[in-house]
């Protein structure tokens, strides 16, 4: 069985209160963004390091699911309980993948997609350009990548105008 640690931080924003959860470096990004920016400083409320533990066999996950191993099946509820739910969120993805992509055709009729579940799935890593854009959009502002690449061009314009 695979371990691994993460540590996460609960905090506050400069003069909020709800409280938000992040990982500890991205914590500590935000920390010296601030600085750097003579912002007022997010304000930690609490820092905890979990362990993690990651099957790496059915025997692996039964057990991390309680149960002794495949033969035991005290535990089965909740282990086809965690794999209904993962199972879930793969078929969702799939979907939205779908529809999202531009060469999608609506059809007659459901499409089914279960396959999706023992498919092999590369988390794709968003550029900062994405993540910028994908953060607009749940603002509500929608721009295209040449919309946001002429927004930081002023931006940086301005910023030169402002030191010289």
């Amino acid at each position: 069985m695979k371990e691994y640690q993460v540590t996460k931080v609960a905090y506050h924003e400069a003069g909020g209160t709800d409280t938000l959860i992040t990982s500890e470096t991205a914590f500590n990004k935000k920390l010296k963004d601030a600085t750097d920016a003579k912002e007022p400083l997010p304000e930690q409320v609490v820092a905890q390091t979990f362990t993690f533990k990651q099957a790496e066999s059915v025997d692996e996950a039964v057990a991390l699911a309680g149960g002794s191993g495949v033969g035991e099946y005290e535990n089965v509820d909740i282990f086809l309980g965690v794999f209904a739910y993962a199972a879930s969120l793969r078929q969702h993805n799939s979907a939205n993948d779908l529809l999202k992509s531009t060469d999608f055709v609506a059809q007659e009729g459901a499409i089914d997609i279960s396959a999706a579940v023992a498919e092999k799935v590369e988390r794709a890593k968003m550029s900062p350009e994405e993540r910028a854009i994908k953060d607009l959009a749940k603002g509500g502002i929608h721009v295209t990548p040449d919309q946001l690449r002429a927004a930081l061009a002023l931006i940086q314009q301005q910023a030169a105008v402002a030191t010289a």
